[in-house]
């Protein structure tokens, strides 16, 4: 069977659950485990991505169904927190299916008139024609009529976090497990309203299956998602990157800190909405593009090409080709000490990888915390350079107040809101945004 994928495309990592403890100013603890080899083919995609100068246009390339019956999935043991919609019972009623899905670059544009959702992330198919994903900021975006709605998930048992926002309102955070019809909303105005489903955890607490949305009410449907908005961003770091901790009142994270994530509220995140883009964030904590902070533990070059880093499930880039690519690797680099120059290398290796995958990107590579580390930060610039690459910049966020004082010394809301901020700044600088 083909798989396809939607607007934008994330990594799904499947399995691997694990709690995890890092600190993020001194490198971070290890990593879910390694992935086991079996390799999936790559996904088909159909047309190639249009050039990135204009913006693009996604071409909505038809639709999956969503699996049967809106009662077949039971609600599985939900919870919400941090002021959830209510929920009231399992939500019953049929499941309205299609998911939107984009040939070519996953670019801005306008959306089929057909009922669906527009998933922003890398995925794989999973049973049923469900999307599995797992890479933190798995987002799926759409309209629909009626009073209420349900999202269709199997969560394998997982704890995974997911902020959901109704018409552009305060944000709540459900934690779902195990296969759920899950309620998102109830109780809304009759009428026409925009959703954003947006997945916190990271690839170790386990990938997730999307299989539609449903339970609209009386009279409710699913409508044709809006069009996706003309601008691009991938992010790759660690957990400074996914949000880690964000969330967390203490340096303590009990009883872990996957209960604390919440990659809405990571810098990338923050940025992309204050410049109206899209985001796929490639981040996995205690990762290092030299060597992780677990040293058995693979590094982000290990990792990168995989729509599922777990099963190592090929991704074809071409389903989303970003304007930018925001690179944060080193805090578990340095964890040991200063790796001196092989970091540098592989750090210019890496950075000419993606180049491979995206021709007209620019680079933007981030310092957390100055020192030896931005030092060997501007070698890598200057060895680019001198190789030839001219779109590629860096960013400090050293000077951001609060960026070790929340959950194992990772960045706190403000802070992550900071850094969001001047990366935002700097997109609208630099390339007009």
């Amino acid at each position: 069977m083909r798989s396809h994928v939607c607007l934008a495309a994330f990594m799904i990592v499947a399995g691997c659950s694990a709690e995890r403890e890092r600190s993020a100013s001194q490198g971070e603890a290890g990593s879910a485990g390694t992935p086991s080899m079996a390799t999936a083919g790559a996904q088909d995609l159909g047309d190639a991505p249009s050039a990135l100068g204009g913006g693009g246009t996604g071409v909505v390339a038809g639709s999956s169904a969503a699996s049967g019956a809106g009662g077949a999935n039971s609600s599985a043991g939900a919870t919400t927190s941090g002021g959830a919609p209510a929920t009231g019972g399992a939500a019953n009623g049929g499941t309205s299916g299609a998911t939107t899905q984009a040939a070519g670059g996953g670019a801005g544009g306008s959306s089929s008139a057909a009922p669906g959702v527009r998933v922003v992330g890398r995925t794989a198919l999973g049973a049923n024609s469900a999307l599995r994903f797992s890479w933190p900021g798995v987002s799926f975006h759409a309209r629909f009529t009626g009073t209420q709605v349900s999202m269709n998930l199997n969560d394998g048992n997982d704890k995974n976090r997911f902020t959901v926002v109704v018409d552009g309102g305060t944000p709540k955070t459900v934690t779902t497990s195990g296969q759920a019809t899950l309620a998102l909303a109830t109780g809304l105005q009759n009428g026409v309203h925009e959703l954003v489903i947006w997945r916190n955890t990271e690839p170790g607490m386990g990938a997730s299956e999307f299989s539609g949305l449903s339970s609209f009410g009386s009279g409710g449907a699913l409508l044709s998602p809006a069009a996706a908005p003309d601008r691009r961003i991938e992010v790759i770091g660690d957990s400074l990157s996914a949000g880690a901790g964000v969330e967390g009142t203490s340096t303590s994270c009990s009883p872990g800190i996957d209960a604390f994530t919440n990659d809405y509220l990571a810098y990338g995140s923050v940025a992309a909405r204050a410049v109206a883009a899209d985001v796929v964030t490639i981040a996995w904590s205690g990762i290092g593009v030299y060597r992780s902070y677990s040293a058995s533990d693979p590094t982000m070059p290990q990792r990168y090409d995989y729509a599922i880093p777990n099963d190592q499930t090929a991704w074809d880039f071409s389903a989303y080709q970003p304007h930018v690519v925001v690179i944060n690797l080193g805090t578990n680099d340095f964890g040991a000490g200063n790796p001196g120059q092989p970091y540098v290398d592989a750090y210019v290796s890496f950075v000419k990888h993606v180049r491979s995958k995206y021709a007209s990107a620019s680079f933007v590579l981030i310092d957390m915390y100055g020192g030896d580390r931005l030092t060997a930060l501007n070698n890598v610039v200057s060895t680019l350079k001198s190789g030839g690459e001219s779109k590629v910049q860096t960013l400090s966020f050293s000077g951001v107040p609060n960026n070790n004082t929340a959950c194992n010394q990772h960045p706190n809301t403000a802070a992550q809101n900071a850094m969001g901020a001047l990366l935002a700044a700097h997109l609208k600088s630099s390339l007009g945004w």
